[in-house]
């Protein structure tokens, strides 16, 4: 009888924490979506120069993306810019709506760029580009942790891993349940006594972290901040199906107030 990798046992574990997974019509497996608990080591440069490499690149396209959303969004105040938008928009999505050699319809990336496309690609492309400065923030605020924490010490901290792994977990379950997640031992043991506690001890247990799941879980808990606990409603969520392109200046007000507030949201350093 084949057993569960330990990847299939993780997810199983977080299926009981939070519940199943949202299933995505644009996908036919829900595992090429990737696992909803990400478990690969935090350190995964061979030298500080490699990871300073990193560092550097995540840094400058964080920057780049910026400026990018700023052309493109402007000032609510500067007419000037809003009529170059009005223009530029009519051109960019005419231009998007013709062929390309690399399109391919028949694959899940081919159906969701042509949804972007179709449903207003100069306002949606704006949309990913936000959910990119997101993205690469917060890769970027985990790498200047890694270099406070593992790049400045002269020994990698020994629950390192398993900190991290905790604060994933509780990321993720602060996003679902929309509150911290609670932790507690038991009386009869040194045993957690809450169902956060008791899946992340199992985790470690399939991850073979040797560390002390208190310890990791009281950590990971007190870094939580009030955006991760309570977001504002994904924007993202039916996007790339259910936003119309703004056909109106009441449209596209709300479209850019829908930009500026996940803008608001962004990660900060």
């Amino acid at each position: 009888m084949q057993q569960d990798s330990p990847q299939d046992r993780i997810e199983a574990i977080v299926d009981r924490l939070i519940g199943p997974p949202m299933r995505n019509a644009l996908v036919s497996d829900s595992n090429e979506e990737g696992p909803r608990l990400d478990t690969s080591r935090p350190n995964i440069h061979d030298s500080k120069k490699d990871f300073l490499k990193e560092r550097d690149a995540v840094a400058s396209i964080v920057e780049h993306l910026n400026l990018a959303i700023t052309e493109l969004f402007g000032s609510e105040d500067d007419v000037q810019h809003q009529d170059m938008a009005d223009r530029l928009q009519v051109a960019i999505d005419t231009g998007a709506r013709k062929p390309q050699k690399f399109d391919d319809p028949e694959a899940a990336h081919g159906l969701a760029l042509r949804n972007i496309v179709q449903t207003g690609f100069y306002y949606n492309s704006q949309l990913v580009i936000v959910r990119m400065i997101n993205v690469y923030q917060e890769r970027l605020n985990e790498l200047k942790d890694q270099e406070a924490e593992f790049w400045s010490l002269a020994n990698r901290a020994p629950n390192y891993y398993a900190r991290t792994i905790a604060l994933r977990l509780a990321r993720l379950y602060a996003l679902h349940k929309r509150q911290k997640p609670p932790f507690g031992t038991a009386r009869d043991g040194n045993h957690p006594s809450t169902d956060f506690g008791r899946a992340l001890e199992e985790i470690f247990d399939v991850l073979k972290i040797k560390a002390t799941v208190r310890n990791a879980a009281e950590w990971a808990i007190n870094q939580l901040t009030e955006d991760e606990i309570n977001p504002s409603t994904n924007a993202f969520r039916g996007m790339l199906l259910g936003l119309n392109p703004p056909s109106s200046t009441e449209e596209r007000q709300k479209t850019r107030q829908k930009i500026a507030d996940m803008l608001v949201k962004s990660p900060k350093n």
